[in-house]
């Protein structure tokens, strides 16, 4: 079986931890499936990313595990996706149309697959009406519902998930809001994410936990903000956590910042931007994950805490409720300083109850790499047989 991906959302030289989730997934396909990625990226992306003298191949193989995938990356044109953000999947479509056409010409894929609807899902999805050939959309989209409501955006991302053969959410909270939108569920499943788990040392049991860590971007809804005013407050009361933020964002000055005028700068360490693995190393030298997101489709950083036998304090944010149950960690209020406070109380008194080997089997169970691409080679089986 061939499957061709057309993914934004993909790693390159310049950003190599960019869409790692659809490597990793792709890492883990049976040998028999056979995979090319378009991946467009925009024009002078090195200079954009400040990141010049990185050469960005228009075409190039690269290792993905134990094979090798061609990546081709035709150029589109960057365009303020809040001024232009309804003519981005039409310009994506018409701008990787020749390369796309070519593949199908030479190679004569049997799937489409696309990671979000918009941009690329759309694009996709123009694609497959063009050549009759099955798509496959998966849906991570955190703030998906606002994106629904938009009504020039939120119509074409209709059409995609129409149009394409199977939906996959990555949580029953994006299958929900897709329901809300769409007069054809039917074509909807829930396959979560997948972790690599050979990544991931089992961290041993700490006597007492010392050491939270964050992983994600440092933007608004992640929440950041409100789990630096929870350590100041359990500072307050002599309980002193160190925490460690992985990952960079708009939000890091302010946040560094807040660290200084709350005298909590000698507890909070930030580490900025990781590579996969590095980020598997951070967390074996933390004890437990801090995840404060207002909204998340997923939160694949949770499972991968369970992975390394940390136990994960998060807010009911859409996508921890399919990964945190009461034997692997806290759920709380999202946005909420009291809430978080309590909650990495609670961790704290709760200790005992938490064992590194057990978390680890939890999530092994339910999000294994290999279980999950099995699952999305066998819809693309049910996609071809109609």
């Amino acid at each position: 079986m061939k499957v061709l991906f057309i993914n934004s959302i993909f790693p390159n030289p310049v950003e190599p931890n960019k869409g790692n989730f659809v490597l990793k997934n792709i890492a883990a396909y049976p040998a028999e499936i056979e995979v090319i990625v378009v991946a467009p990226v925009p024009f002078f992306l090195s200079s954009w990313r400040k990141r010049q003298g990185i050469k960005l191949p228009k075409e190039e193989v690269v290792m993905i595990g134990n094979r090798q995938i061609s990546v081709i990356r035709p150029r589109f044109i960057m365009i303020p996706r809040n001024i232009m953000q309804a003519l981005i999947p039409t310009l994506e479509y018409w701008l990787i149309r020749r390369s796309v056409n070519r593949l199908i010409k030479e190679w004569n894929p049997d799937i489409l697959h696309a990671n979000f609807a918009t941009p690329d899902g759309i694009a996709a999805a123009y694609v497959s009406r063009q050549t009759g050939i099955p798509l496959v959309i998966t849906e991570h989209q955190a703030k998906l519902r606002d994106f629904l409501k938009k009504p020039f955006i939120g119509k074409q991302m209709l059409y995609a998930y129409q149009k394409a053969a199977r939906v996959i959410c990555v949580s029953s909270f994006s299958e929900g809001i897709i329901n809300e939108f769409t007069n054809r569920p039917s074509n909807i499943v829930v396959i979560p994410n997948g972790v690599d788990f050979s990544r991931f040392s089992l961290k041993e049991n700490r006597p007492a936990p010392q050491r939270a860590i964050y992983v994600g971007y440092l933007v608004k809804h992640k929440g950041v903000h409100i789990l630096l005013q929870a350590i100041a407050r359990l500072k307050q009361r002599g309980i002193n956590i160190d925490l460690g933020i992985v990952g960079d964002g708009i939000e890091r000055n302010s946040l560094e910042a807040m660290c200084e005028s709350l005298r909590i700068d000698n507890h909070v360490k930030f580490h900025g931007e990781k590579k996969a693995d590095e980020v598997a190393s951070l967390m074996s030298q933390h004890d437990f994950m801090i995840h404060p997101s207002f909204i998340e489709s997923f939160g694949i950083v949770m499972v991968e805490a369970l992975a390394a036998g940390l136990p994960v304090l998060s807010t009911y944010n859409g996508g921890a409720e399919d990964i945190i149950s009461e034997e692997v960690g806290i759920l709380v209020k999202p946005n909420d300083v009291d809430a978080l406070t309590k909650g990495i109380m609670l961790i704290l008194s709760k200790w005992n109850q938490y064992n590194a080997e057990s978390l680890r089997k939890y999530a092994f169970s339910k999000f294994s790499l290999d279980s999950v691409a099995n699952r999305t080679v066998s819809l693309y089986k049910d996609c071809l047989h109609g």
